[in-house]
């Protein structure tokens, strides 16, 4: 952008020496100081003008190839407003909660519980909850959590373990 902006600058800065040189003795030639340095003024005010209207078509052609590349990326609009959100999104037929029927429960290594469902379904408890009431004639549920995670729990308890399927 600067180098675009800079060259445009050096080519109406030299086209326009010529005729400055030339103003600039037509200045001199006055012998009046007052008119001299009205002269030189309205030179300056010239040269200004000039080289400002260079930095905006400079910027102008600079910003308008940034629009076009804008737009270009523009078509990925919709994959990134649905980036992240993947999980949030509900597929159809996707269930929050699910009540289960435990088949059998060991206590494996770290106190961790692998609970084993009448459904052929295997569950280990990944967080480090200590105590969970077992009792068979409980209903258990496995219930979807956020950033799926899942959680199994005992109706008319509040305490409920963190679990990642095995199988």
């Amino acid at each position: 952008m600067y180098k675009t902006l800079l060259g445009a600058t050096l080519l109406l800065v030299a086209g326009s020496v010529n005729a400055q040189q030339k103003a600039l003795q037509h200045c001199a030639g006055i012998e009046d100081s007052l008119e001299r340095l009205v002269c030189y003024d309205n030179i300056a005010k010239q040269s200004q003008g000039e080289s400002k209207q260079a930095e905006g078509k400079a910027r102008g052609k600079t910003q308008a190839e940034k629009q076009k590349s804008k737009a270009g990326h523009r078509g990925k609009s919709s994959l990134e407003r649905t980036f992240g959100m993947e999980h949030k999104e509900k597929e159809e037929g996707q269930l929050d909660r699910i009540e289960v029927e435990v088949a059998s429960t060991e206590q494996g290594p770290y106190d961790k519980w692998r609970i084993e469902l009448s459904n052929g379904q295997m569950w280990k408890q990944t967080d480090s909850g200590g105590y969970f009431p077992w009792n068979d004639d409980d209903t258990y549920y496995i219930e979807r959590g956020a950033l799926n995670s899942f959680f199994f729990g005992r109706e008319g308890s509040n305490r409920r373990m963190r679990v990642q399927r095995v199988k």
